[in-house]
């Protein structure tokens, strides 16, 4: 290095792992003028790598180097130039010099230096997303190098200190050419004898503690000597013990480290702890380093911040679902049958007196069904001998059962009496999140973290709505009752979209709340529904505000309007349609803002799927074939796959049969209304759901351009729909629908019109012109969008629009024309002669009109033929 003028180098700590030495050939990249040095111990494997990549990683020693020249020190992996300089003659020099530092460790001494520290998983993710920003080219060897310092130091994205920004580095550096089969190489390999050593004393003197029944492992360890990999053996650590949380402190030199540990479902905020002592991190996983700390007051202090923040361990009570889908031991197996069905279960509880006598599977009721007992009763199949729980037993003590009795659903039993179910889907919710539909209290309150942003949406929305949402909270609490928004206002406020209709639900009598606000809001129309227990009121502006009692529908067949019975709100929100319609909107006081949903809605919002409830959906009401295709093309979502599976097994049976042409009409209209209305015409043809009501595969045209769609009536979008389909088929189609009156109206002109002109010689102006004079110019432009009259009718509209006729009746009575036919006669000649070019202008047509008084006059009587 002799001759060099100033220089920068790039240095870590001196037990170099992995992610140091790739962090290093990183911030190279980034600063091409730099070089590496590395000086110090580091292990057999980075040794290893190193003496077989010497030409692509260049390197030089202290000793190499002219260090009075160098102008500026790259710090990576750690913070302090201690670690990286075991000389303390030569520290000293270089400690004058200046320094950027990147680090994602818990910051030691905040000094206000040229400092990046960010809590990632391994310190090369921030050099790789630096390299990705500026574009950088990457060959084969750094990415591998550099993807290997990221799966070093997260334990291959295992680690509980794993970021998403981890994972995504170590994406990019895949695609740019990371070879995983080298990477393996380096990272499958033993501890080293300074880790095991240190292992050993971590499980000898480890203790597993209790706060408020809550576990949590505490060891402590010591070394003379600095070496990196705690965190894999935190790791280690987690599986040997038997606790959810865990925390190492272990005394290195003169710093000590805390390192914490969370997984399943506590809730512990590790990072609060950690803060106490200088550190930072995430819940379920932190750290800090205290400089000349001792191990007892560290531990003292950390099991006080655990106290203070320990809770009560998450119990089935918390978990499980309630109220039950239940059945009485005399229930016939066809009806159990249809209820698994219906609500996707894999088995009921039957219940005789609130008391749990047994548990008949879907497995054993298929067997029944098989063998033609569908009306023998559950209790001669139901299993007797049932495993249940206590509601206040820990979760870990359910999983246990699951997996020594391979069973998934477990009845939770108190007093005798049955207060629940547990299932696999509820621990597993617990353990890794909401990534599957909550079904239970933990809906309410993990919405509690989306409040605010819903309150900000609220705060968005009009004034007036405002102002009535505000006097709705003030029924509510009058009433002594939880009152919900509900449905599509819930769904559009969360997609941040217009909505001014207000659906209102009410756990209580929705008849008395609707008398109430009718009062308080002053509308101009309350209309109230007893045998439904809802109401309806509705306002000047066109807007209205539905209300309803929490209640649940049941449907006798396939089609059948709903049997309704009083409810909870969780079985209210099942008898709606789709997951992104099930959620409500609490609008009492004390958690205004909070939103329930117990199916998933929000997640498939996030996901853009539509899903419905329940797998019986599509037979219960098979008009929601039609909203699900409508929700999918105006939000730009995808039908689930279970969703979309279910529409033609529900064709395939035919369910279309037992709905009136009514309901079909009326989600049909609908869909006309939509702006997406043509894409939505595609899908319900390639879904078959057109076939299947109109029995016939017609040739709808859904095919013009969605900007001129967009700006045509109802009644032309109607229309344009049937311009394909001969007068047969249009005769057809309408015999299935029941049309509004003017609908149905033009669409028989139209279909009258359609057939004349299949009849007219479209040559013959006369006749065509009496076909076609006193025809609106809507229905005038969709039968000349027509290919087969498009030409005829396009000149013909031109020959129309230049008659300038200015002769009327009252002129022919005055000059002298009897009353009668012959008035009629003489107006159509010379209309008719406008059309044919024989009159071209107003003098032309006094002209014309004289010839046929003067022929009047002498016949007395006017020839009907033009002249």
């Amino acid at each position: 290095m002799d001759g060099e003028s100033a220089m920068i180098i790039i240095l870590s700590h001196q037990f170099l792992d992995f992610d140091a030495l790739a962090a290093m050939a990183a911030a190279q990249k980034l600063c091409p003028e730099a070089v590496l040095v590395i000086d110090g111990k580091y292990s057999s494997y980075v040794q290893e790598f190193l003496s077989l990549a010497k030409e692509q990683l260049p390197y030089y020693r202290f000793k190499d180097i002219d260090v009075d020249k160098v102008e500026k020190i790259i710090l990576v992996d750690t913070q302090e130039i201690e670690r990286s300089i075991g000389n303390k003659k030569l520290m000293d020099r270089l400690r004058t010099i200046p320094i950027e530092i990147i680090d994602h460790h818990p910051v030691v001494e905040p000094d206000g230096q040229n400092q990046i520290i960010e809590m990632v998983g391994a310190c090369t993710t921030i050099l790789v997303e630096q390299i990705q920003q500026r574009g950088i080219n990457l060959t084969s060897f750094d990415a591998t190098l550099m993807a290997l310092g990221i799966y070093d130091d997260t334990g291959s994205l295992l680690f509980a200190n794993t970021t998403p920004r981890d994972l995504l580095a170590a994406a990019y550096l895949v695609e740019e050419g990371a070879e995983l089969a080298v990477m393996a190489e380096y990272l499958q390999r033993p501890l080293t004898s300074e880790q095991k050593d240190l292992f050993q004393q971590l499980l000898d003197n480890g203790v597993i503690e209790k706060y408020d029944e809550m576990p949590v492992f505490i060891s402590y360890a010591e070394s003379r000597e600095y070496f990196s990999g705690l965190a894999l053996l935190a790791h280690r650590i987690g599986e040997f013990e038997n606790a959810e949380i865990f925390f190492l402190v272990v005394k290195m030199e003169d710093r000590v480290y805390l390192v914490g540990r969370a997984r399943g479902g506590s809730s512990l905020p590790l990072n609060e702890i950690v803060q106490a002592f200088g550190g930072g991190g995430h819940e379920k996983a932190a750290s800090a380093v205290i400089k000349n700390g001792n191990i007892d007051s560290i531990i003292r202090l950390l099991r006080e911040e655990i106290k203070l923040r320990a809770e009560k361990p998450t119990t089935i009570r918390d978990i499980m679902s309630y109220p039950v889908k239940t059945v009485f031991p005399d229930t016939s197996i066809e009806e159990v049958g249809k209820m698994l069905l219906k609500y996707g279960h894999t088995g009921l509880p039957v219940v005789q007196d609130e008391k749990l006598v047994g548990i008949i599977s879907r497995r054993d009721v298929d067997k029944a069904l098989k063998h033609g007992l569908q009306h023998a009763p559950v209790k001669g199949f139901m299993t007797r001998d049932v495993i249940t729980v206590q509601p206040d037993l820990s979760w870990e003590e359910v999983q246990k059962l699951m997996v020594l009795h391979d069973i998934g659903r477990i009845p939770v039993v108190e007093n005798e009496i049955l207060t629940g179910i547990v299932s696999r889907s509820d621990v597993m919710r617990l353990i890794y999140g909401s990534v599957v539909p909550t079904l239970n209290e933990l809906a309410r309150d993990r919405s509690i973290a989306r409040r605010e942003e819903i309150l900000r949406h609220i705060a968005g929305l009009p004034q007036y709505i405002q102002d009535d949402l505000a006097v709705i909270r003030e029924a509510a609490s009058e009433m002594g009752n939880q009152v919900y928004l509900v449905g599509g206002f819930v769904r559009d406020l969360l997609m941040n979209m217009p909505n001014n209709d207000l659906d209102i639900v009410v756990e209580g009598n929705g008849i008395e709340l609707g008398r109430i606000l009718s009062k308080k809001l002053t509308c101009d129309k309350l209309v109230l529904h007893a045998s439904f227990g809802t109401a309806s009121l509705i306002f000047c502006n066109g807007t209205h505000l539905d209300i309803a009692s929490t209640r649940r529908e049941d449907y006798d067949f396939p089609g059948a309007l709903p049997v309704v019975e009083e409810s909870t709100l969780r079985e209210d929100l099942l008898r709606r349609d789709f997951t992104i319609n099930a959620m409500a909107l609490c609008l009492n006081e004390d958690s205004f803002g909070d939103i329930i949903d117990y199916y998933g809605g929000f997640r498939d919002l996030q996901q853009k799927e539509i899903r419905f409830l329940h797998n019986l959906s599509f037979i219960d009401d098979p008009t929601r074939m039609l909203r699900a295709i409508k929700f999918a093309v105006r939000y730009e979502f995808k039908l689930a796959k279970v969703t979309a599976d279910a529409i033609p097994i529900a064709l395939k049976e035919a369910v279309f049969a037992k709905i009136s042409a009514e309901r079909f009409t009326e989600e049909l209209i609908l869909i006309y209304k939509e702006a997406k209305f043509q894409r939505m015409g595609r899908e319900l043809i390639r879904n078959g759901i057109f076939k299947a009501w109109f029995k016939a595969d017609y040739a709808w045209n859904f095919e013009e351009a969605e900007s001129v769609g967009e700006q045509r009536s109802l009644t032309e979008r109607w229309l344009i729909s049937l311009k394909n389909l001969d007068s047969n088929e249009i005769s057809a189609v309408l015999d299935r629908l029941t049309l509004p009156k003017s609908l149905k109206r033009i669409t028989l002109e139209y279909l009258r019109l359609k057939q004349a002109l299949k009849l007219e010689d479209l040559t013959d102006l006369k006749n065509l012109d009496e076909l076609l004079a006193g025809v609106p110019l809507l229905l005038f432009n969709i039968l000349g969008s027509d290919d087969a009259y498009t030409d005829s009718l396009k000149k013909y509209r031109l020959l129309r629009e230049g008659i300038q006729m200015k002769t009327t009746g009252k002129d022919l009575r005055q000059s002298g024309v009897r009353e009668g036919p012959e008035i009629g006669s003489i107006l159509k000649q010379i209309r008719l002669a406008w059309l044919e070019g024989k009159i071209r202008t107003p003098d032309e047509e006094k002209r014309y009109l004289e010839i046929l008084l003067e022929k009047n006059d002498r016949a007395d009587c006017i020839d009907n033929k033009p002249i």
